[in-house]
């Protein structure tokens, strides 16, 4: 009995992943509509000693980043990573090309994009502190129009 009732998690956990795997095929059909730009993780680019904090995006990143009409008529897309600084203030206030997508137009709306972040800033020995990250963005690219 008691693997009888292993089994019964294991087939609804099967089902679960089915679903899931179910609902990223149809969220992957590639239509041009689905070309939203995807803001990864922060990366800092600094240790520091003594508990630091992690600054946390404030702003939502979707209409920050546009995709550009010049990169969708040409069907461009490609991943990006920014060197970014995040004051102790929450803005960005640098914003560097570390890894370009080959689409210089992508590039440029990244960095512009970059730009209109708004984080709850560092926290380092309890003060907001300044600090240095990178941050990928990735642009898919679109699929056919029809």
């Amino acid at each position: 009995m008691a693997s009888r009732a292993r089994q019964r998690p294991a087939s609804g956990v099967v089902a679960v992943f089915a679903a899931l795997a179910a609902l990223a095929a149809v969220a992957s059909t590639g239509c041009a509509d689905d070309s939203d730009p995807e803001v990864g993780a922060l990366r800092v680019d600094q240790l520091r000693e003594g508990g630091l904090v992690m600054p946390v995006l404030e702003s939502a990143p979707s209409p920050s980043f546009p995709y550009p009409a010049e990169a969708l008529e040409e069907g461009a897309g490609g991943d990006i990573v920014l060197r970014i600084r995040i004051t102790d203030a929450g803005r960005v206030d640098s914003v560097a090309v570390v890894t370009s997508s080959g689409h210089s137009v992508l590039d440029s709306a990244a960095v512009e994009g970059a730009r209109q972040l708004r984080y709850r800033p560092a926290q380092h020995g309890g003060a907001p502190t300044a600090i240095w990250a990178q941050l990928p963005v990735h642009y898919p690219a679109p699929g056919p129009r029809g």
